[in-house]
């Protein structure tokens, strides 16, 4: 006996309603990126902490201690300057990053160089108050090191800029601002590098950031700067 049943042959439109799109990557999201960032610099501060030199059992009497600590000033001095100077790079990187909606690859690349920066400090702050006798070499490297964690950091966001991630319309104005004090210690400390091949007195160079700034914003209020 013959089928007589309908067959039913599907169509264009059977395809279209029948079939899903294949999910593609999801994009990379920014807070991954922060609280990563927030680890190792937590990592690099725990560090920088645990080389301040401690009195032994050879220091005897708080006349002991306090000698002891007149003797290891440059070192408690430049675990202050290293702290306050991952500070800054901290809270600029938390203030920033907060108004990204997305990440590029470019940023997330120079990010990871931007930590490097970051845990390269610990090691650059001991070489600086070590008792090798090459002041220059020890004074460069270290200064070297926070010019190229602002750069680093600079270019991340500079990459951000470009792939317009930047979410918030009111972000403009923070972002310039942050910026702003970025290159001023930037430049504080490329400034000092020169320095330190005349005089010891380099890292003096340090305390114009304020006055850096200040110049900075002038230039950038002046008609067709940029800050």
């Amino acid at each position: 006996m013959p089928d007589t049943r309908a067959r039913h042959t599907a169509g264009p439109d059977d395809l279209t309603d029948n079939t899903e799109e294949a999910p593609g990557p999801r994009p990379v999201s920014p807070e991954r990126l922060i609280y990563f960032s927030d680890a190792v610099v937590a990592i690099a501060i725990t560090l920088l902490a645990l080389e301040l030199p401690v009195p032994t059992g050879e220091v005897h009497g708080n006349s002991g201690v306090l000698h002891f600590l007149r003797d290891h000033l440059a070192e408690y001095t430049a675990f202050l300057v290293s702290f306050w100077a991952i500070a800054i790079h901290w809270m600029v990187h938390q203030r920033l990053f907060r108004y990204a909606t997305g990440l590029s690859g470019g940023a997330i690349r120079w990010n990871l160089l931007w930590l490097l920066a970051i845990v390269l400090t610990p090691f650059t702050t001991k070489l600086l108050t070590s008792e090798a006798d090459a002041y220059q070499v020890q004074f460069i490297v270290y200064a070297a090191n926070q010019v190229l964690t602002c750069l680093f950091f600079r270019l991340a966001v500079a990459d951000l800029r470009r792939s317009g991630v930047f979410g918030a319309d009111d972000s403009a104005e923070a972002v310039s601002s942050t910026l702003g004090w970025l290159t001023a210690m930037m430049l504080a400390f490329l400034i000092s590098i020169p320095v330190a091949l005349v005089t010891h007195w380099a890292s003096a160079c340090w305390a114009l950031l304020p006055v850096i700034r200040i110049g900075l914003r002038s230039l950038g209020r002046r008609p067709g700067s940029v800050s």
